[in-house]
């Protein structure tokens, strides 16, 4: 009798082991966290001094003239923020998560400020 058990549990657990493929159905892939934009960025030279992130798709910027501030919108691809304005658009690139580089009208180094 002890015999029959030990088989029966070896082969239970043989057949329960072999070929064990999870289905794609069950997987869950976790893909990287991309790094969410928040908070203000700054810089003392160029057209502009501020860019400031709320939210997945608003930008408030502040211009270095005047020192109005405006709000606008923006999309991400990758590491390129691109910023819609009246005139053109923006294209600031993340370099870290606390710098960004602007090309054309927004060239200059951003820095990111905590408070």
């Amino acid at each position: 009798m002890k015999t029959k058990s030990l088989l029966l549990i070896l082969l239970v657990g043989f057949v329960s082991c072999k070929d064990f493929k999870p289905s794609k159905e069950n997987t869950i892939l976790i893909e990287p966290k991309e790094h969410v934009l928040e908070g203000t960025y700054v810089s003392n030279d160029g057209l502009y001094k501020s860019f400031t992130f709320k939210g997945s798709s608003t930008v408030v910027i502040k211009d270095n003239i005047f020192g109005f501030d405006f709000a606008s919108s923006y999309e991400r691809d990758g590491n390129l923020i691109r910023v819609r304005t009246d005139q053109s658009d923006l294209l600031l690139e993340i370099v870290t998560p606390d710098s960004l580089v602007g090309e054309g009208f927004a060239k200059g180094s951003f820095k990111k400020v905590y408070n």
